[in-house]
Protein backbone atom coordinates (compact mmCIF):
# COMPACT_ATOMS: atom_id res chain seq x y z
CA UNK A 1 0.00 0.00 0.00
CA UNK A 2 1.28 3.46 -0.91
CA UNK A 3 2.36 5.58 2.06
CA UNK A 4 0.85 9.04 2.61
CA UNK A 5 1.13 11.60 5.42
CA UNK A 6 -2.59 12.16 5.90
CA UNK A 7 -2.49 15.10 8.38
CA UNK A 8 -0.21 16.99 5.99
CA UNK A 9 -2.47 16.18 3.05
CA UNK A 10 -5.60 17.38 4.82
CA UNK A 11 -3.95 20.73 5.48
CA UNK A 12 -2.17 21.14 2.15
CA UNK A 13 -4.95 19.99 -0.20
CA UNK A 14 -7.41 22.73 0.74
CA UNK A 15 -9.84 23.69 -0.75
CA UNK A 16 -10.14 19.98 -1.62
CA UNK A 17 -11.66 17.75 1.07
CA UNK A 18 -9.74 14.49 1.53
CA UNK A 19 -11.53 11.14 1.41
CA UNK A 20 -8.97 8.43 2.24
CA UNK A 21 -9.38 4.69 1.77
CA UNK A 22 -6.65 2.11 2.31
CA UNK A 23 -7.96 -0.06 -0.53
CA UNK A 24 -10.45 0.50 -3.34
CA UNK A 25 -11.39 -1.15 -6.58
CA UNK A 26 -11.53 2.18 -8.45
CA UNK A 27 -11.26 5.73 -7.13
CA UNK A 28 -13.52 7.06 -9.90
CA UNK A 29 -16.18 4.44 -9.24
CA UNK A 30 -16.07 5.03 -5.49
CA UNK A 31 -16.19 8.80 -5.90
CA UNK A 32 -19.25 8.38 -8.10
CA UNK A 33 -20.99 6.17 -5.52
CA UNK A 34 -20.21 8.61 -2.71
CA UNK A 35 -21.60 11.48 -4.77
CA UNK A 36 -24.79 9.68 -5.81
CA UNK A 37 -25.53 8.79 -2.17
CA UNK A 38 -24.89 12.35 -0.92
CA UNK A 39 -21.64 11.55 0.88
CA UNK A 40 -19.15 13.47 -1.26
CA UNK A 41 -18.93 17.25 -1.37
CA UNK A 42 -16.87 18.90 -4.10
CA UNK A 43 -14.16 19.99 -4.38
CA UNK A 44 -12.77 16.73 -3.07
CA UNK A 45 -9.97 14.20 -3.40
CA UNK A 46 -10.72 10.47 -3.24
CA UNK A 47 -7.41 8.76 -2.52
CA UNK A 48 -6.46 5.15 -2.00
CA UNK A 49 -3.25 3.45 -1.00
CA UNK A 50 -4.05 0.46 -3.21
CA UNK A 51 -6.33 0.37 -6.25
CA UNK A 52 -7.13 -3.13 -7.46
CA UNK A 53 -9.54 -2.62 -10.39
CA UNK A 54 -8.80 0.75 -11.93
CA UNK A 55 -10.50 1.80 -15.16
CA UNK A 56 -9.19 3.57 -18.19
CA UNK A 57 -11.14 4.92 -21.14
CA UNK A 58 -13.36 2.68 -23.27
CA UNK A 59 -13.45 -0.06 -20.67
CA UNK A 60 -9.68 -0.52 -20.47
CA UNK A 61 -8.12 -1.47 -17.15
CA UNK A 62 -5.40 0.43 -15.28
CA UNK A 63 -2.84 -1.74 -13.51
CA UNK A 64 -1.20 -0.29 -10.40
CA UNK A 65 0.82 -1.21 -7.32
CA UNK A 66 2.03 0.64 -4.22
CA UNK A 67 4.37 2.81 -6.33
CA UNK A 68 1.56 4.17 -8.50
CA UNK A 69 -0.51 7.17 -7.39
CA UNK A 70 -4.22 6.48 -7.95
CA UNK A 71 -6.54 9.36 -7.06
CA UNK A 72 -9.74 11.06 -8.20
CA UNK A 73 -10.43 14.78 -7.98
CA UNK A 74 -14.09 15.82 -7.78
CA UNK A 75 -14.76 19.33 -9.10
CA UNK A 76 -18.01 21.29 -8.96
CA UNK A 77 -19.55 21.62 -12.41
CA UNK A 78 -19.09 25.15 -13.75
CA UNK A 79 -20.70 26.67 -16.83
CA UNK A 80 -17.34 27.98 -18.06
CA UNK A 81 -15.74 24.53 -17.94
CA UNK A 82 -17.30 22.27 -20.55
CA UNK A 83 -16.91 18.48 -20.18
CA UNK A 84 -14.86 18.20 -23.38
CA UNK A 85 -12.42 20.85 -22.12
CA UNK A 86 -11.59 19.14 -18.84
CA UNK A 87 -9.32 16.35 -20.17
CA UNK A 88 -7.02 18.93 -21.78
CA UNK A 89 -7.03 21.31 -18.83
CA UNK A 90 -6.44 18.50 -16.33
CA UNK A 91 -3.85 16.89 -18.61
CA UNK A 92 -1.88 20.13 -18.80
CA UNK A 93 -1.99 20.41 -15.00
CA UNK A 94 -0.71 16.85 -14.55
CA UNK A 95 1.95 17.32 -17.22
CA UNK A 96 3.21 20.56 -15.65
CA UNK A 97 3.30 18.99 -12.18
CA UNK A 98 5.30 16.01 -13.48
CA UNK A 99 7.71 18.29 -15.36
CA UNK A 100 8.18 20.42 -12.23
CA UNK A 101 8.76 17.40 -9.97
CA UNK A 102 11.29 15.76 -12.29
CA UNK A 103 12.85 18.99 -13.64
CA UNK A 104 12.36 17.53 -17.13
CA UNK A 105 10.56 19.57 -19.79
CA UNK A 106 10.16 16.78 -22.36
CA UNK A 107 7.08 15.16 -20.81
CA UNK A 108 4.37 15.20 -23.48
CA UNK A 109 0.59 14.94 -23.74
CA UNK A 110 -1.00 12.21 -25.85
CA UNK A 111 -4.58 13.12 -26.72
CA UNK A 112 -6.94 12.69 -25.06
CA UNK A 113 -5.72 11.40 -21.70
CA UNK A 114 -2.11 10.16 -21.44
CA UNK A 115 1.29 11.51 -20.44
CA UNK A 116 4.33 10.20 -22.31
CA UNK A 117 8.08 10.42 -21.85
CA UNK A 118 10.30 9.06 -24.61
CA UNK A 119 7.18 7.38 -26.09
CA UNK A 120 6.53 5.48 -22.83
CA UNK A 121 3.35 5.91 -20.81
CA UNK A 122 3.82 7.84 -17.59
CA UNK A 123 0.22 8.55 -16.58
CA UNK A 124 -3.40 8.36 -17.64
CA UNK A 125 -6.52 10.38 -16.87
CA UNK A 126 -10.18 9.45 -16.87
CA UNK A 127 -12.67 12.35 -16.81
CA UNK A 128 -16.36 11.71 -16.15
CA UNK A 129 -19.36 13.85 -15.17
CA UNK A 130 -21.44 12.27 -12.37
CA UNK A 131 -24.29 13.84 -10.38
CA UNK A 132 -23.25 17.41 -11.11
CA UNK A 133 -19.54 16.96 -10.37
CA UNK A 134 -16.63 16.44 -12.75
CA UNK A 135 -14.42 13.52 -11.79
CA UNK A 136 -10.75 13.54 -12.82
CA UNK A 137 -9.23 10.14 -12.20
CA UNK A 138 -5.44 10.02 -12.32
CA UNK A 139 -3.05 7.10 -12.42
CA UNK A 140 0.57 8.30 -12.23
CA UNK A 141 3.58 6.01 -12.11
CA UNK A 142 5.63 7.61 -9.34
CA UNK A 143 8.25 5.23 -7.94
CA UNK A 144 7.39 2.30 -10.17
CA UNK A 145 10.09 0.01 -11.53
CA UNK A 146 8.67 -1.23 -14.86
CA UNK A 147 10.17 -4.65 -14.10
CA UNK A 148 7.52 -5.00 -11.37
CA UNK A 149 4.68 -4.53 -13.85
CA UNK A 150 3.00 -7.34 -15.80
CA UNK A 151 5.18 -8.58 -18.62
CA UNK A 152 2.89 -7.15 -21.30
CA UNK A 153 3.37 -3.62 -19.90
CA UNK A 154 7.06 -3.52 -19.04
CA UNK A 155 8.27 -2.12 -22.35
CA UNK A 156 5.43 0.40 -22.61
CA UNK A 157 5.62 2.34 -19.32
CA UNK A 158 7.87 4.66 -17.37
CA UNK A 159 7.71 6.52 -14.04
CA UNK A 160 8.88 9.68 -12.33
CA UNK A 161 11.56 7.52 -10.72
CA UNK A 162 12.81 6.31 -14.11
CA UNK A 163 12.83 9.84 -15.53
CA UNK A 164 14.61 11.54 -12.63
CA UNK A 165 16.64 8.62 -11.28
CA UNK A 166 15.41 9.07 -7.71
CA UNK A 167 12.32 8.21 -5.64
CA UNK A 168 9.69 10.74 -4.69
CA UNK A 169 7.48 11.29 -1.67
CA UNK A 170 3.93 10.36 -2.67
CA UNK A 171 2.42 13.00 -0.39
CA UNK A 172 4.42 15.77 -2.04
CA UNK A 173 3.59 14.49 -5.52
CA UNK A 174 -0.14 14.59 -4.79
CA UNK A 175 0.09 18.09 -3.31
CA UNK A 176 1.87 19.38 -6.42
CA UNK A 177 -0.76 17.85 -8.71
CA UNK A 178 -3.60 19.33 -6.64
CA UNK A 179 -1.99 22.76 -6.77
CA UNK A 180 -1.61 22.66 -10.54
CA UNK A 181 -5.13 21.37 -11.12
CA UNK A 182 -6.69 23.96 -8.81
CA UNK A 183 -4.65 26.70 -10.51
CA UNK A 184 -5.70 25.58 -14.02
CA UNK A 185 -9.38 25.43 -13.13
CA UNK A 186 -9.18 28.94 -11.68
CA UNK A 187 -7.34 30.15 -14.78
CA UNK A 188 -10.16 28.76 -16.94
CA UNK A 189 -12.60 30.99 -15.08
CA UNK A 190 -10.55 33.99 -16.24
CA UNK A 191 -9.15 32.91 -19.62
CA UNK A 192 -10.59 31.52 -22.85
CA UNK A 193 -10.14 27.82 -23.59
CA UNK A 194 -8.05 28.77 -26.61
CA UNK A 195 -5.22 29.76 -24.24
CA UNK A 196 -5.12 26.19 -22.93
CA UNK A 197 -5.21 24.78 -26.45
CA UNK A 198 -2.11 26.83 -27.29
CA UNK A 199 -0.36 25.54 -24.16
CA UNK A 200 -1.40 21.97 -24.94
CA UNK A 201 0.02 22.30 -28.46
CA UNK A 202 3.48 23.09 -27.07
CA UNK A 203 3.57 19.65 -25.46
CA UNK A 204 1.60 17.63 -28.02
CA UNK A 205 3.00 14.12 -28.55
CA UNK A 206 0.87 13.44 -31.65
CA UNK A 207 1.20 16.52 -33.87
CA UNK A 208 2.75 15.61 -37.21
CA UNK A 209 2.60 11.86 -36.62
CA UNK A 210 0.66 9.22 -38.53
CA UNK A 211 -2.08 7.96 -36.24
CA UNK A 212 -5.06 5.66 -36.16
CA UNK A 213 -8.09 6.63 -34.07
CA UNK A 214 -10.68 4.05 -33.07
CA UNK A 215 -13.99 5.45 -31.82
CA UNK A 216 -16.81 3.65 -30.05
CA UNK A 217 -18.94 1.74 -32.60
CA UNK A 218 -17.18 3.52 -35.43
CA UNK A 219 -14.53 2.34 -37.91
CA UNK A 220 -10.99 3.51 -37.20
CA UNK A 221 -9.65 6.44 -39.19
CA UNK A 222 -6.00 6.95 -40.05
CA UNK A 223 -4.06 9.99 -41.14
CA UNK A 224 -1.55 12.64 -40.19
CA UNK A 225 -2.30 14.39 -36.89
CA UNK A 226 -2.69 18.16 -37.26
CA UNK A 227 -2.86 18.76 -33.49
CA UNK A 228 -6.04 19.85 -31.69
CA UNK A 229 -8.57 22.52 -32.64
CA UNK A 230 -10.09 25.34 -30.61
CA UNK A 231 -12.64 22.94 -29.09
CA UNK A 232 -10.00 20.41 -28.03
CA UNK A 233 -10.84 17.92 -30.78
CA UNK A 234 -8.06 15.88 -32.42
CA UNK A 235 -7.47 16.83 -36.05
CA UNK A 236 -6.68 13.96 -38.42
CA UNK A 237 -5.69 14.86 -42.00
CA UNK A 238 -6.69 12.42 -44.72
CA UNK A 239 -5.29 13.75 -47.99
CA UNK A 240 -6.86 17.22 -48.39
CA UNK A 241 -9.55 16.71 -45.77
CA UNK A 242 -9.13 17.32 -42.03
CA UNK A 243 -11.45 15.38 -39.75
CA UNK A 244 -12.07 16.54 -36.15
CA UNK A 245 -12.33 13.68 -33.64
CA UNK A 246 -14.26 14.18 -30.41
CA UNK A 247 -13.26 10.93 -28.67
CA UNK A 248 -11.34 7.78 -29.42
CA UNK A 249 -8.34 5.59 -28.72
CA UNK A 250 -5.21 6.72 -30.56
CA UNK A 251 -2.42 4.49 -31.86
CA UNK A 252 0.75 6.07 -33.21
CA UNK A 253 1.57 4.39 -36.52
CA UNK A 254 4.79 6.23 -37.42
CA UNK A 255 6.78 9.37 -36.83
Amino acid sequence: MASFHLPRLRAALKPFRLYWFARLRSTNDHAGRLRRTGRLYAPAVVLTGRQIAGRGRAGNTWWSNRDVLTVTFALPVHERLAPQELPLIAGIALRNAAAEITAQSDILLKWPNDLLHNDLKLAGLLCERVSNVDLVGIGLNVNLDPADAPRSLRNQITSLFCIAGKPFDMTEVLIRIAQHLHRNVRRRMEMPFSAFVREYSRHDALAGKLVSVAGANEPAISGRCDGVDSAGRLLVRQRAKVRPVVAGMVTILSQ
